[in-house]
């Protein structure tokens, strides 16, 4: 048995064994959500009904090398949308040059969406900028949007995250809006308070992201997932991260989830696993697609 295939085996045994409630009630809780989630087509990819989307990370530093990992992710069937983390590049804040690659991969990409991401230093990520610095550099992408989705973040300046939301809804591009706590998981009503209050900023996509130090956190995570989504109808990323908080990514649709990440290559975060691996394993583990 190859590596992959072990990986496979031991996160569907993961899976079944870590759910917190009976396999199910879980799905059947996943299934009634899911119905009445709402849905975006994107490139003729329907997000937010099921199968589970995936997103991999173009992690590159240089240009050529965000054009190669554009064209495996083109290539890739697992892979349904591809993220640009902008921060990673050496160039991430020359604007003009970003703007210029984003046009090139999207059209690369072909038929498959693109999420722009600035994740910023306040949420792990590489570039450190000013609430007004991050408002102009996402409302100058937006005068001639090279994406169809904008990852947001939901603490920075609330007047600017409100004012970049509409602007990004006036352009037809879709908000992912996003938390990160890479020091610890935050209580489930926490996680879910701050879900819902992206919905209600306006957010297309509710992301949030912990770092567990625990297999409890982990059910925090995934409980919280489960209870946003009998409460709103927008798709939902969530995940646990690191190695202790893969099952999350797997069991995602189970908790009423709508996207996961994988990766090809370098991981953008800790704790993410190879697309095809993981397509593999929400083929079987997530619900039954509703019609």
């Amino acid at each position: 048995m190859n590596s992959s295939k072990k990986l496979v085996k031991q996160l569907l045994i993961s899976t079944a064994l870590s759910l917190s409630l009976p396999m199910l009630s879980v799905t059947h809780a996943a299934e009634n959500a899911a119905m009445n989630k709402a849905t975006y087509v994107v490139k003729n990819l329907n997000i937010g009904d099921l199968p589970v989307k995936t997103i991999v990370p173009i992690t590159a530093k240089t240009k050529e090398q965000a054009i190669a990992q554009a064209k495996v992710i083109a290539a890739n069937k697992d892979a349904d949308i591809a993220e640009f983390r902008i921060d990673l590049l050496e160039f991430a804040s020359d604007t003009k040059q970003v703007i210029a690659l984003g046009q090139e991969l999207n059209q690369i990409l072909k038929d498959k969406p693109l999420l722009a991401t600035i994740r910023t230093s306040n949420e792990g990520g590489k570039l450190n900028v000013t609430d007004e610095q991050y408002a102009k550099i996402y409302s100058d992408y937006l005068k001639k949007p090279f994406m169809q989705l904008l990852d947001i973040e939901m603490f920075r300046d609330q007047a600017a995250v409100e004012k970049l939301t509409s602007l990004a809804h006036k352009k037809n591009v879709l908000v992912v809006m996003s938390n990160h706590d890479f020091d610890k998981t935050p209580s489930e009503q926490e996680i879910v308070n701050r879900l819902l209050k992206q919905d209600q900023m306006g957010a297309d996509i509710l992301k949030i992201a912990v770092m567990p130090k625990s297999k409890q956190d982990v059910f925090t995570l995934m409980n919280a997932t489960l209870k946003v989504s009998e409460q709103s109808k927008k798709p939902l990323l969530t995940m646990s991260m690191g190695r202790l908080g893969t099952v999350s990514r797997v069991s995602t649709a189970n908790m009423g989830g709508s996207l996961s990440f994988g990766m090809i290559g370098e991981a953008s975060a800790p704790g993410q696993i190879d697309v095809t691996a993981l397509k593999q394993i929400l083929k079987t583990v997530q619900p039954t697609q509703t019609p």
